[in-house]
């Protein structure tokens, strides 16, 4: 009998019995690629079977199961304890049942597992929440620093910092855009004209060792701050060529998302300790041409949500947001 992953999905969803361990609740998170089940102690990440042109391929079980490694990988740098490794789903006397690689059953899925940290702790959550201080940030550039400096550059990263393929990663946001919706041109033509006026600059960041393997997914939702321990998972898995970028990308990427929590003065304090504490004083000249790239990342990414949405109510919360980012992209436009 074979499965198609919604009906897995399904299955996953409602029977405490799939799982190995004793399971206190079970909470689905969705996102555009990927559904995380929440069960009290772990949490199970499945890819969906999805093709994004040349930017993602998820479309088969074997992609899957690489890109599940990878990610596993990838994510033991920044938080090492929080990622178990690889399992797979298997059917078991006509059930599911999810079971470690080694075990002899033919896989139907394969999910990433991980350490379940409370949602509470999410630093989306903490932000709006006021629980984040001028000290969190300070501790947080303080990783990034340290991280940046560790994390592989060499001769087939630093090209990615070459204009054309910044470049191309914008032409790309905007074709993929103008299949969800009707965006205005302006966006594409400023950003377009930054990088073609700035060729010194991008030479100078791949000279100066700024193009680098990055975070690639580093805005609030995906950091979790626990006891003073900071977490920063859900490192861009599924393509090199867009983790392998300028440092610049994840600190603007971030401090976009304080502009979109309303918190301009963590932004502000962010930028500063960052340049303060890496002495890249070179990054003011592009921070806010990236400001305004990754929130147009992010309103594409919210119009794929609601798009997937089968509800009124939850599709125009993801609406709202496309539209927030593309506003506060349209701030940005005069500051570069």
């Amino acid at each position: 009998m074979k499965f198609t992953q919604p009906e897995l999905v399904s299955i996953l969803k409602k029977s405490k019995d799939v799982y190995p361990h004793k399971v206190s609740k079970i909470q689905i998170n969705e996102t555009h690629i990927s559904w995380i089940f929440l069960t009290g102690k772990y949490a199970y990440k499945i890819k969906k079977a999805l093709k994004f042109g040349e930017v993602l391929d998820f479309s088969t079980l074997q992609l899957r199961k690489k890109f599940c490694e990878k990610e596993v990988k990838l994510n033991k740098v920044l938080c090492n304890e929080m990622y178990l490794g690889v399992v797979k789903v298997v059917k078991q006397n006509s059930n599911l049942k999810i079971m470690n690689p080694q075990h002899s059953g033919k896989a139907l899925e394969y999910a990433v597992k991980m350490i379940e940290i409370p949602q509470k702790y999410r630093m989306d959550k903490l932000v709006d929440t006021k629980k984040v201080n001028f000290k969190t940030i300070d501790k947080l550039t303080t990783i990034l620093d340290n991280f940046y400096c560790h994390t592989p550059t060499g001769v087939k990263i630093k090209r990615f910092g070459q204009p054309k393929y910044m470049q191309k990663k914008v032409q790309e946001n905007f074709r993929t855009l103008e299949t969800l919706s009707k965006v205005n041109p302006k966006y594409e033509k400023k950003l377009l004209l930054f990088i073609k006026n700035n060729t010194k600059l991008f030479e100078r960041r791949m000279k100066d060792k700024k193009i680098r393997d990055i975070h690639g997914d580093l805005y609030l939702k995906n950091i979790f701050i626990v006891k003073n321990r900071f977490y920063l998972y859900d490192r861009l898995e599924f393509n090199d060529s867009l983790r392998y970028a300028d440092v610049a990308e994840d600190v603007a990427h971030l401090a976009m998302d304080f502009d979109f929590h309303k918190r301009k003065d963590l932004r502000r304090h962010f930028i500063s300790q960052y340049l303060e504490k890496s002495n890249d004083f070179d990054l003011k000249n592009l921070v806010y041409f990236l400001m305004c790239f990754k929130a147009c990342v992010r309103g594409k990414v919210s119009l794929f949500q609601a798009k997937s949405e089968p509800t009124n109510k939850k599709r125009n919360v993801f609406l709202n947001e496309s539209k927030r980012h593309f506003k506060l992209a349209d701030s940005y436009l005069t500051s570069f």
